[in-house]
């Protein structure tokens, strides 16, 4: 009883000793609460930045309603300009500017963070589902080698047909030309036949009547 007990609470993957292992037992999540709060961490790092993400749009929207609230006021009630109206940068060149380079710097970020995020759970997620699956994964595979070297195989033999076509079709002509050019030195061999021929039964007839 206790041996059964004991073999169906025995992890999936074996823990291995030693510190050089520990990255190996957190990935193929030996030790589960690790592999857990690694998820966790990187999961929220991810909604982290999704937020802040969200956060600074907004803050970017009421920043925007607010200058342009400012302009329109000015404008519908006909107030004198200040001097700040004058200065040689204006306000809206550095409004666009700061647009473009926060938008440039966020999407760096962004990119950033969800390449790593991405990567930590694929890391904690595929070396897992490729030990319990193995067998099939590799069937699976020499399964789609076999019909890529079938594909690959009727296509180089329709392309050899076609390139034989097309040299055949080059070809072609040439060896009509060649067939024409020997029916017409056979006919005017048989013409030559011909008139000796009768060359010679004239001069035949000739010496019978002589």
């Amino acid at each position: 009883m206790s041996s059964h007990t004991s073999e169906s609470t025995a992890p999936l993957f074996p823990s291995t000793k030693g510190s050089a292992a520990t990255v190996s037992d957190i990935v193929l999540w030996r030790r589960p609460i690790s592999s857990a709060l690694v998820v966790s961490v990187a999961t929220a790092t991810w909604v982290l930045f999704e937020v802040v993400t969200v956060v600074s749009w907004v803050g970017l929207a009421v920043v925007t309603s607010l200058y342009l609230y400012g302009h329109l006021y000015r404008i519908f009630r006909k107030e004198e300009p200040d001097l700040m109206d004058r200065q040689f940068l204006r306000e809206e060149r550095v409004v666009e500017a700061a647009r473009s380079a926060g938008s440039a710097v966020e999407l760096v970020l962004q990119c950033l963070v969800r390449m790593s995020t991405n990567g930590v759970v694929m890391v904690m997620t595929l070396p897992l589902v490729y030990k319990k699956n193995e067998g099939r994964i590799l069937q699976s595979g020499v399964a789609a080698q076999m019909k890529a070297l079938e594909v690959l195989t009727v296509v180089n033999e329709t392309v050899i047909r076609r390139v034989k076509g097309k040299f055949v079709a080059v070809a072609s002509p040439r060896d009509d030309e060649e067939d024409r050019h020997d029916k017409e030195q056979e006919q005017e061999e048989k013409v030559e036949s011909r008139d000796e021929d009768k060359h010679n039964n004239k001069d035949q007839k000739e010496e019978k009547a002589e």
